[in-house]
């Protein structure tokens, strides 16, 4: 591990970089960045030979991207689970995996997925558990230096859940809660806990309502899947008599606090609940793809005034972590429905900065260049055969940029990547670890 994190100054510039501010005005501008701790001090124009500083004549200067659904214990199981849809890869490759990880191989699954965000340019993340070890991934996070909102997967119910998954309504309440009063504003508040059944139909109404109630006692987010595919809402139908929406609502999960995964199927009624109650949509675009669950209507969300964020999900069902492509995934699959100007590139970059930090609630602290707000920034390369000329750096990122062009990242001032060199992590060790770890899930699965 670079030791460069830890001796870092208190203050340092981020010089001459095309500054895409995201703030309210939209403003993009060639300058400096003054970073003072954990915050953004200044944005202009600086001569302070004393303070260290970093050349971005080369580079766009963004806030970092937030992802608003991943699941960090799945990276180990990237290209294991192709070519099935949702009910399907759960039951017969997801689910068994994550039944066969031990605490070893959730921390290889865990720093794979987090040195992946950090090197695509992801700054903070929702993330859902496994049932067991999310201890392990705190501990990773930490570690990091990336922000994130996580916390343990809850399944509790005997009828639709596996043996190897299933635990009771008690002992999730009670680990959930175990491990936000270690986890919970760790670092400045920089890590906290999410509560995070996995949905409706692995879980009972208990556990899901006694959630929602625990989140709202502790100010913790919540955050589920909903309304993915067809299949599922037959079976909340079939049992509670009502779409999965509002049978979410009736159990505590609407409000501005609710971030729902996916939210493809959804009724019109259902889409006027969840702009009523100000419930926010994680939007996943290539695993929805890949997993043939469908297209979700996200301009007739944002025109509804709901609020948008976008996420990976896991790397089974993706099979990457890169933001950059879902932005593209999202922009292109809108508009053979709405319009080719219907969901432009500027929104698309709004949606991955400042509307995930909407959704999560924290668009006080992150998701624009603006001081007082915490340093969480990303440099991206925009000198490259790739994507010049060009003149408008909102098309150049959703349309022209991939992850492998961001070569910055800070979080709370921290620098944890530097010409693509992580800093707070070794990246060599983390892929030799991984691969050595999924040889040895796929022989616990073989003997479970």
């Amino acid at each position: 591990m670079n030791q460069e994190r830890f001796r870092q100054p208190q203050k340092l510039i981020l010089k001459k970089g095309l500054i895409v501010t995201m703030n309210s005005a939209d403003e993009i501008g060639r300058g400096d960045v003054l970073i003072d701790g954990d915050r953004i001090a200044a944005v202009g124009r600086f001569d302070e030979p004393a303070i260290p500083s970093i050349d971005c004549a080369d580079l766009l200067i963004l806030p970092g991207f937030i992802q608003t659904h991943v699941h960090l214990c799945q990276t180990l199981f990237r290209g294991q689970a192709d070519d099935l849809e949702l009910l399907d890869w759960l039951h017969r490759r997801v689910w068994p995996y994550e039944a066969a990880l031990d605490a070893q191989a959730m921390r290889a699954s865990a720093q794979l997925g987090i040195a992946e965000l950090i090197k695509g340019g992801t700054t903070c993340v929702l993330d859902m558990g496994s049932v067991r070890h999310y201890d392990v991934v705190f501990d990773e996070l930490a570690q990091s230096g990336l922000r994130a909102f996580g916390g343990k997967c809850m399944m509790d119910h005997p009828q639709t859940v596996p043996a190897g998954r299933l635990e009771s309504k008690q002992h999730s309440l009670h680990e959930s809660v175990q491990l936000a009063k270690v986890w919970h504003g760790n670092d400045n508040a920089r890590l906290r806990y999410a509560i995070a059944p996995r949905f409706a139909v692995s879980c009972t109404d208990d556990l899901m309502a006694d959630a929602a109630a625990l989140a709202r006692e502790n100010g913790f987010l919540l955050h589920t899947h909903a309304s993915e595919t067809r299949d599922e809402l037959r079976l909340i139908e079939k049992r509670a008599g009502c779409g999965n929406i509002a049978f979410l609502h009736r159990l505590g999960f609407s409000g501005p606090d609710v971030t729902l995964a996916h939210c493809i199927w959804l009724s019109g009624s259902e889409k006027r609940l969840m702009q009523e109650t100000g419930t926010a949509v994680a939007h996943c675009p290539s695993s929805n793809l890949k997993l043939a669950s469908g297209i979700a209507p996200i301009v007739d969300y944002l025109r509804r005034g709901i609020k948008v964020g976008l996420g990976a999900d896991g790397a089974p069902c993706n099979n990457n972590l890169e933001m950059l492509t879902e932005m593209r995934l999202a922009a292109l699959l809108q508009k053979p429905r709405y319009g080719a100007a219907a969901l432009d590139a500027e929104k698309i970059v709004k949606m991955a900065t400042r509307g995930g930090a909407q959704v999560l609630g924290i668009a006080n602290e992150v998701g624009s260049i603006e001081a007082g707000k915490k340093a969480d920034l990303i440099g991206i390369e925009c000198e490259t055969i790739f994507s010049q000329p060009s003149t408008d750096p909102y098309s150049q990122l959703v349309y022209a940029t991939s992850g492998r062009d961001v070569v910055l990242s800070l979080v709370d001032g921290k620098l944890l990547m530097r010409n693509r060199e992580l800093l707070t992590m070794d990246e060599e060790k983390i892929v030799a670890q991984a691969k050595s770890e999924l040889r040895r899930v796929v022989q616990r699965m073989e003997t479970c």
